[in-house]
């Protein structure tokens, strides 16, 4: 018997009902409003990305040309990257209706907003649309090393301090395949701070006096002059002396530690005022122009750490009981409650700080600092009798504490009650998704003026 077997490929047997029509109906020709509809359900979606696979990063200023494409895809929106009418469409949608997220330094941010504004097109119509935005920074440098005024390509590590140049291929084991070189531009040991030192596009001036001259040339809340408290000066060394010690002891390891960590978190924190000064004061004034004429709502990530850290860190680091990022958060904080403050119904900016106070790490979910459910009841304003020392919350809100301390000490005139704000706060809890990237209770607060609704 003669079988001849045909070489056609054949594609996946689909079962169709009878009387279905073959035809795939093109999207585009569905109604506009019918297409806004999926867009703003795709984006309502959950999103479980980690928060590291969310990031923008520095190396996006070198390759990034402004398209709603190309802003879709710097903001990890890939999947509406199908042409260029649905692109546009559904920037349109995220901008106007959902909050963006930007996980990124503010220069970096700055930088890219510029981009956009900037470029011949509809880029300044595009920022115009944006309502609300959350920022976080998961790529926070170590400030060390800050700032990286890296001329030359030269870094700060002290074996390039030198002038001489050393010829090491012939020494067996200097060559390596540079799986952990931090100028690794494109894999997966990428280092945001350190990419492409020589190019000054990419990183601020830090030859720039202190205070900044806005760049449009108006300034409405005064971030130009904004100087930040300055850190605690202790000459004589009163701090940290023992009356009953012997003086011709050689002190303990333990105590030599602890005036190196002393040292070195008064020149973070010094480090850390240079940050603010040169990078967020900027991004702010920027988002206080009238590119930015419907933002209305801003979310900050706080953060409450653990009863032990508390107590070591009060011990060991006497004026920085927070860790050095959360101390960063509580100045973006400030700067937006100056915008807050500052906007007015005859100028209608930015309507609402929104804070999202959550744990540091896991064991200040087990064993939290601050009551959650207290601060709720009681506010996270800190001003009442039992709020000092020695009452029930003597130790809790460190970083409410610190966020008020220094709006209070940045706004002109008479200091205003709760500086003119009233506070929504709710409790959200666990929702016990252990493959989460964040575990534990946290708390959203939305700041809103007196009187606004």
């Amino acid at each position: 018997m003669d079988v001849s077997v045909s070489s056609a490929p054949r594609g996946p047997s689909v079962d169709v009902p009878p009387g279905t029509s073959k035809h795939i109906f093109p999207f585009l020709e569905l109604p506009r409003e019918l297409r806004d509809q999926i867009y703003d359900h795709a984006f309502g979606l959950q999103d479980d990305r980690g928060e590291r696979a969310l990031r923008i990063e520095r190396r996006n200023l070198k390759y990034f040309q402004p398209s709603a494409a190309a802003i879709l895809l710097v903001l990890h929106h890939e999947y509406f990257l199908l042409n260029r009418q649905i692109a546009r469409e559904a920037l349109e949608v995220l901008f106007k209706h959902h909050t963006v997220f930007l996980s990124c330094g503010p220069f970096v941010l700055k930088a890219l907003l510029e981009k956009i504004e900037h470029e011949n097109g509809p880029g300044r119509q595009w920022l115009q649309w944006i309502k609300k935005i959350e920022l976080d920074w998961v790529t926070f440098p170590n400030l060390k090393l800050y700032p990286p005024d890296r001329e030359e390509g030269r870094d700060e590590w002290y074996w390039e301090q030198d002038d001489d140049e050393v010829d090491v291929d012939y020494v067996r084991g200097a060559q390596h395949s540079s799986h952990y070189d931090e100028y690794d531009h494109e894999g997966n040991h990428y280092e945001d701070n350190f990419y492409e030192p020589s190019d000054a596009s990419l990183y601020p001036s830090f030859h720039q006096p202190s205070a900044l001259p806005p760049a449009s040339g108006v300034d409405p809340f005064g971030f130009a002059n904004h100087h930040l408290p300055a850190v605690e000066i202790d000459p004589f060394g009163l701090r940290t002396h023992y009356p009953f010690a012997d003086p011709w002891a050689d002190p303990p390891e333990d105590a030599e530690d602890a005036e190196e960590e002393a040292i070195s978190a008064e020149d973070i924190g010094t480090k850390l005022d240079l940050l603010v000064t040169m990078e967020v004061t900027p991004l702010f004034t920027y988002l206080a122009s009238p590119t930015f004429s419907n933002l209305s709502n801003i979310t900050i990530p706080l953060y409450f750490i653990s009863k032990h850290m508390l107590y070591y860190r009060g011990l060991t680091r006497p004026g920085y009981r927070l860790p050095t990022k959360i101390r960063y958060w509580v100045h973006v904080c400030v700067h937006a409650l100056l915008m807050l403050v500052s906007s007015s119904s005859t100028t209608p900016t930015l309507r609402e700080v929104c804070i999202k106070y959550l744990p540091w790490d896991i064991w200040a979910s087990m064993d939290p600092a601050d009551d959650l459910r207290r601060l709720v009841d009681k506010g996270i304003w800190f001003d009442e009798a039992e709020d000092g020392e020695g009452g029930e919350r003597e130790n809790e809100g460190e970083a409410f504490r610190a966020v008020w301390a220094e709006a209070a000490a940045q706004l002109p005139g008479p200091a205003r009650r709760r500086l003119g704000l009233s506070a929504d706060i709710r409790f959200v809890p666990w929702d016990g998704n252990v493959d989460s990237w964040r575990v534990g209770d946290e708390l959203e607060i939305v700041l809103r003026r007196e009187g606004d609704s």
